[in-house]
């Protein structure tokens, strides 16, 4: 990648001249509307069967043990911890039974941002990597805000950026400056990079064991789906970590319905290869079922595989996908 360089454990490290944000500054980049943030206080991270963890959380995992929600009584046996006997049901049956709670836990967030040059695609607030990088910090807020254990991931061929794992509110401030310079410099880079001539898989990132969580949990790819090939192979991978997986395809207004006619040259801001085209009304509804169809197939590859596939289109205000489209998707509760 451009303006950057790997370190000797192999680690990419910017070498951009691109200064860190304020907190307020990365806050108020990140959160034009500051009033989402109350909302998102009131949700969660939909966590399936997936919990899993170290920390203790608010989450109730499927195993019994020492938090405050009583979850089953049980036969007492020799050597168990004669404080956890019930002493009210001993005087009433004469029997000693065991209180047993739920283990409380934390669940594991992992969000993957797709950086790649196609991205870029959008003007001002409907871009596609600004807007995928604002979702990516509300969904992490809200994992946060749940006390659930992040880590972000940028990737393009690779995975070019990481936020190391996250717990609890207070590090919310790590998230914002993490993504607010991730804003800032692919903004930068976007506009001097050559094209991604050798990115054309989803699985290239995916492709190595610490690219992929160590823990069952929750896994979120924020992508525009802009690949040959790759996309069913990454899901399976990540779903064979235990993750429950959310796949949320981004497109513009512009790439769903583009308003354009006559003789046009157009560049794949992927390969940077160039066709020359007569755009008409035959072509620009061949064009809008393709990208039905595309849609179509990667519902299909996420029905099949077990994961979610969740629609976002850009020109939609970020408040009202999280409101409507996560919701109604039950990714996230409220």
């Amino acid at each position: 990648m451009s303006g950057s360089k790997a370190n000797e454990n192999g680690k990419h490290e910017s070498s951009s001249t691109i200064g860190s944000l304020t907190p307020q500054e990365a806050l108020h980049l990140l959160f034009p509307n500051l009033s989402l943030l109350s909302e998102l206080d009131r949700m969660s991270i939909r966590a399936g069967n997936r919990i899993k963890g170290m920390l203790a959380g608010k989450r109730r995992s499927s195993t019994i043990g020492g938090s405050q929600e009583f979850a089953d009584y049980r036969p007492y046996s020799p050597g168990d911890d004669v404080r956890r006997i019930d002493w009210n049901v001993y005087g009433r049956t004469g029997k000693a039974f065991m209180r047993q709670y739920w283990d409380e836990q934390e669940l594991q967030v992992s969000l993957y941002v797709d950086a790649s040059r196609s991205m870029a695609f959008g003007e001002g607030s409907m871009n596609k990597q600004q807007y995928a990088l604002r979702l990516a910090a509300c969904l992490g807020y809200v994992a946060l805000s749940g006390d659930d254990r992040l880590s972000i991931r940028l990737f393009r061929e690779r995975m070019i950026k990481e936020l190391q794992p996250l717990h609890g509110r207070v590090s919310s401030p790590k998230l914002f400056q993490f993504l607010a310079d991730a804003m800032k410099q692919l903004e930068s880079e976007n506009k001097t990079n050559a094209a991604d001539e050798d990115f054309t898989s989803l699985a290239m990132p995916f492709s190595t064991r610490s690219a992929l969580p160590r823990r069952s949990g929750s896994a979120w790819v924020l992508t525009d789906g802009m690949f040959e090939r790759g996309i069913e192979e990454t899901v399976v991978s990540l779903i064979a970590t235990g993750q429950r997986v959310v796949f949320v395809h981004l497109l513009s207004r512009e790439e769903l319905d583009p308003d354009l006619s006559g003789e046009l040259k157009l560049i794949d801001s992927e390969l940077g290869t160039a066709k020359e085209v007569a755009v008409g009304h035959k072509l620009l509804k061949e064009y809008r079922e393709a990208v039905a169809a595309f849609q179509n197939e990667l519902k299909r590859i996420c029905a099949e595989r077990g994961a979610v596939y969740v629609f976002v289109d850009t020109s939609v205000p970020l408040e009202v996908t999280i409101r409507d489209t996560l919701l109604s998707s039950q990714v996230l509760n409220s």
